[in-house]
């Protein structure tokens, strides 16, 4: 009897590139769009779940009687609950390298635009305004400093993009070896020290409780006036209400958000009207290559876990 696996959701509206991969080796089944129910009824009998963007409740995980892995389409795993899953001998992996050329671009592209008043300079002119003014104070790029909240591989992609711009990179990351730092041409800095130098400020760190509203109205008051704040990481790592109403009191110069604590925002429209803000709908991982290159390697982990192998992105 082959293996079941469920597919709680996709990345894609279709689902032909995970069929294609778990059908010879299982039973798939997909689970209906936002019934957690019925999931949860699904998730009994599977050998191995599939999940992107679905909310993984510890009820789902307790009622699984014979998984062996549950396997995240994405880089992030804060929708499973990764201590039980570990605690009931289920492995959990992700996909941690699918998009840093993606992340880094729109990192960039997101500084650029703020840094040149881009955003604000075409929206004048789609108002009808000819008027240089209103892209606001425009700074020389080169010699500015980019400070990297945290140094893992998409930050190391940021950097080295940033190294063509003439820009001085400093990063915070307690973790990392000054040799590491050094290849980069990288500043080691303390955390405040970051926030209060940085021209720019990016953040690239996951979530949990230790950085949930890293970035707050406290942290926000150390940044210079002059200074942008750009988040391709997670939503959480930013309070909102503050960076929106320090960007309304002109406390920093601008911020490019592509991510939000909640996501889809239900005051989209009162958000996307601060000014001095840029904010893009959590495209930043987003192209036709990479797409296709995450929802492989996720359905393949699978595929390699029920096959006895061992998986290549395991997180616990």
């Amino acid at each position: 009897m082959k293996p079941i696996v469920v597919i709680a959701d996709s990345a894609a509206q279709e689902q032909t590139i995970e069929y294609s991969i778990l059908e010879p080796v299982a039973n798939v089944i997909s689970a209906p769009k936002g019934d957690a129910e019925k999931l949860k009824e699904l998730v009994k009998d599977a050998d191995a779940l599939l999940t992107c963007y679905t909310q993984i409740t510890e009820d789902m995980v307790h009622a699984m009687q014979r998984c062996k892995i549950i396997a995240r389409t994405g880089i992030g795993v804060d929708t499973v609950p990764v201590k039980l899953a570990t605690e009931k001998g289920i492995k959990v992996t992700n996909v941690p390298d699918y998009c840093f050329n993606e992340v880094a671009d729109h990192t960039l592209a997101l500084m650029l635009s703020l840094l040149r008043g881009i955003d604000a300079s075409a929206t004048a002119s789609r108002e009808g305004y000819w008027d240089l003014k209103r892209a606001g104070t425009l700074l020389r790029i080169t010699g500015r400093k980019l400070g990297l909240v945290g140094f893992g591989n998409i930050s190391r992609y940021v950097a080295r993009r940033a190294e063509a711009f003439g820009l001085q990179v400093m990063v915070y990351d307690p973790f990392v070896q000054q040799s590491t730092l050094e290849e980069y041409s990288a500043k080691r800095c303390e955390l405040e020290e970051l926030i209060a130098q940085s021209d720019v400020l990016s953040l690239h760190v996951p979530l949990n409780e230790k950085t949930r509203h890293l970035i707050n109205a406290k942290s926000i008051s150390l940044m210079k006036p002059e200074a942008v704040l750009v988040n391709t990481s997670r939503g959480g790592l930013v309070d909102t209400t503050a960076l929106c109403d320090a960007l309304r009191k002109g406390k920093i110069a601008g911020a490019g958000l592509d991510v939000l604590e909640q996501e889809p925002p239900e005051n989209i429209a009162e958000i996307a009207q601060t000014p001095r803000l840029i904010l893009t709908s959590h495209a930043a991982f987003y192209s036709e290559e990479s797409m296709k290159e995450l929802r492989m390697k996720s359905a393949s982990e699978i595929a390699l876990v029920l096959a006895g192998q061992q998986a290549r992105y395991p997180v616990n």
